[in-house]
């Protein structure tokens, strides 16, 4: 299914990002437009009819001066609303497989079924005891979550074509242009989160929300030497994680915040690895405005044994003329799921 012009939408807690390129082939895209602007304080996950329109007039805003050249759009679902699983089948007929999805759906959705709208993906295969068992991803979304999110659109005056999670999007970005030959980790560390997702192939088999992101970080900075948040936030940018600035003190402040996100990491690494070895992760890629921080896809190497990257999405797209020039302020590792968003393809 070729799909219509159309731009990607990534809302986050703190910026709201837009991106819409021009596909020229399989693995090969051109970048036409993007922009972002500061997400309204309070606005996110509020039912207040107020604050809905207020987000509307600021995406409208973001379209004009980005130079959207398009009302279709594709959206990102914030990944710590969705519940996702990795289970093992037996090898079984369709509809037998599909009772025993929805039976396993049962047991670890916090929802009844029928208030989700529920996706399942098989990723892989197994033998056990000479047997063949299916991998199988499940995926599940409030169905008030996808409502307000084609309410935020209507407000908007956007036509929504697709919803997608964030770990779909990201996934997409990083495997664009690359064969995925050994399972990888994905974090994407935001402001109130770090996403954390395992990859295999181009399809994500493993996603999980750590409660703990990069405001954490900047909010013991802020504590520890009695500065305000804004100033909390230039010395983590300054200093970051190297521990030869300053005497090490940002270090120290920075490094038991991080030690709980590498905490939960190995919990996940250890869980493939007892579990499902064959895709125990292999690489990690690092995306997400947090992502800038100093040091730290060296902090990650040494505290996980794992190459650890930064991913920036844009080095894989070509450049229009008139977006070159607006680049060279922009730090496109933020713009993943955006990126991945506007690549969609069917």
């Amino acid at each position: 299914m070729n799909l219509p012009d159309f731009f990607g939408l990534d809302i986050g807690n703190h910026s709201i990002k837009v991106v819409q390129v021009k596909r020229k082939s399989e693995t090969q895209a051109s970048l036409v437009a993007l922009g972002s602007s500061e997400t309204p304080f309070g606005v996110i996950g509020s039912e207040n009819e107020q604050h809905k329109k207020e987000l509307a007039e600021n995406i409208k805003s973001l379209l004009e001066s980005a130079d959207i050249g398009t009302k279709k759009v594709v959206a990102a679902l914030p990944e710590s609303a969705i519940f996702t699983r990795l289970a093992v089948f037996p090898d079984l007929v369709d509809k037998e497989l599909e009772d025993a999805i929805h039976w396993e759906a049962k047991q670890y959705i916090p929802l009844p079924l029928e208030n989700v709208n529920l996706e399942w993906l098989k990723v892989g295969e197994r033998q056990e005891a000479g047997q063949k068992k299916n991998e199988i991803l499940l995926v599940a979304a409030p169905k008030t979550l996808v409502d307000s999110y084609t309410q935020l659109a209507s407000l908007a005056g956007l036509e929504l074509i697709a919803l997608e999670t964030e770990t779909v999007a990201t996934t997409r970005a990083i495997t664009f242009k690359q064969k995925m030959e050994e399972t990888a980790m994905i974090l994407d560390f935001g402001a109130n989160g770090t996403d954390m997702s395992v990859i295999k192939g181009k399809n994500p088999i493993f996603s999980q929300t750590l409660g703990t992101g990069s405001d954490a970080l900047t909010k013991a900075i802020s504590l520890d030497f009695g500065l305000d948040v804004q100033q909390a936030e230039q010395y983590k940018r300054t200093y970051g994680l190297d521990q030869t600035k300053v005497d090490g003190k940002i270090f120290k402040s920075l490094d038991p915040i991080m030690q709980v996100i590498v905490s939960e990491i190995t919990k996940t690494l250890n869980f493939f690895r007892a579990h499902f070895q064959a895709n125990s992760p292999k690489k990690i890629y690092i995306v997400g405005d947090g992502a800038i921080l100093i040091g730290l896809p060296e902090y990650l190497s040494s505290k996980l044994g794992l190459l650890t990257e930064r991913f920036d999405p844009l080095s894989n797209l070509e450049k229009d003329k008139k977006v070159e020039e607006s680049l060279k302020s922009v730090s496109g590792i933020g713009y993943t799921v955006a990126v991945g968003l506007a690549l969609k393809a069917e």
